[in-house]
């Protein structure tokens, strides 16, 4: 039972000393090659548990995954003879591990070699284009050439490239400030250029605009000129027609007008010298077309009752808009009124406060009584409805 129990114990100790000398695990992100005696005997490129030799073999493991290289920033000569600070960096993956290990051997100097190899590559592609096309349109035909070329070298260790990137391409900061100067001063001279070519086409349109705002108040001023003459021929034509017609009732009517400009609101009694139109207009006449002693003219002297009624008759049609044949005559009265008003005064309105002869005619239509009051040569009419 004992020696059941030593062979168990030298069994475990043997797996637990042979076992990691003979098995060996490869993950996902890793590639691995098998040494013996430091020779590679085989790679192995799928993640899993492996066996090897104890003691004898040995496992190198290299990243699987993309690896960087990055180079230090350069300065290139370009074409034109200018130089250009250019950084880079490449992508790639180890494709075969075996090759990998018998040429580079470690990471470490695989991108040493990459490096080398990219920058000499770059140095050749910048070389063939000026320094302009470098920074404005060339960069990425560049990247591409670059990477094509770097690629068949770079499979001589077992990598693959799959990309080659710039990261920067500047100028030397020897000639970093005077290129920005120049750019600071062309930029400039652009901008001058646009706001001279604006405010040139503003100049211009603000030019136009005002060449057509004086056009139109010219002709609007003149269609203006033509109304206002055309209204005050018009205006003169009626004038003139009603001068005609009645000139002592348009003297009278001029008078009225004139004293109500120059007389005060408030006056309630008007002194007037004996020869004033406006009195002889007003006045009671005396006698037979007489005045204190003056003969009194033709156009205040008392209308035939025959005429007074026709222009009564017609002055309350138009006012009331029917025809005068519609009015039915009631009664015709001669009477005296106390002011120029006729008996009919109108709001905040003085009249001269002398006693004026005149006539109230009575017309009826349709069941309604109106009254027109006149002076003594219905010259003035007027209603109070």
């Amino acid at each position: 039972m004992k020696l059941l129990a030593g062979i168990v114990v030298l069994f475990v100790l043997a797996a637990a000393i042979v076992g990691p000398q003979t098995l060996f695990i490869v993950d996902e992100t890793q590639l691995a090659i098998v040494t013996r005696f430091g020779e590679p005997r085989r790679s192995i490129k799928d993640p899993g548990l492996y066996v090897k030799t104890p003691f004898v073999d040995t496992v190198r493991y290299f990243d699987k995954r993309i690896l960087i290289f990055d180079a230090p920033p350069d300065s290139l000569l370009t074409e034109d003879k200018k130089r250009l600070v250019i950084d880079v960096y490449a992508r790639g993956r180890i494709f075969d591990p075996l090759l990998f290990f018998k040429t580079v051997n470690s990471e470490s100097q695989a991108a040493s070699r990459a490096i080398d190899i990219i920058s000499s590559e770059l140095r050749r592609e910048i070389a063939l284009d000026t320094q302009i096309e470098v920074i404005r349109e060339t960069r990425e035909g560049i990247m591409n050439r670059v990477r094509d070329s770097v690629n068949p070298k770079l499979a001589e260790f077992g990598i693959e490239t799959l990309d080659v990137r710039i990261k920067r391409a500047d100028f030397p900061d020897t000639i970093a400030e005077s290129v920005y100067a120049r750019m600071q001063a062309e930029r400039k001279r652009i901008a001058d250029r646009e706001r001279a070519e604006g405010a040139e086409r503003d100049a211009e349109v603000r030019a136009d605009v005002d060449r057509q705002a004086a056009i139109i108040r010219a002709e609007a001023e003149r269609d203006a000129q033509i109304t206002r003459g055309e209204g005050e021929a018009e205006a003169v034509r009626i004038f003139a027609e009603s001068l005609g017609q009645d000139p002592e009732f348009y003297a009278f009517q001029r008078s009225l007008q004139a004293y109500k400009n120059f007389l005060p609101e408030s006056s309630t009694t008007v002194v007037l010298p004996a020869n004033s139109s406006l009195f002889q207009f007003l006045q009671t006449p005396g006698g037979e077309g007489q005045f204190n002693g003056a003969p009194v003219p033709a156009a205040v002297q008392p209308p035939a009752e025959t005429a007074l009624e026709p222009l009564a008759a017609n002055y309350l049609a138009g006012m009331l808009g029917v025809g005068a044949r519609e009015l039915t005559l009631v009664s015709s009265d001669a009477t005296e009124w106390s002011d120029a008003s006729l008996g009919c005064p109108k709001p905040d309105t003085a009249y001269a406060q002398v006693v004026t002869p005149g006539y109230k005619v009575t017309f009826e239509h349709e069941g309604d009584t109106y009254a027109v009051h006149s002076n003594d040569d219905a010259s003035y009419m007027t209603s109070c409805q």
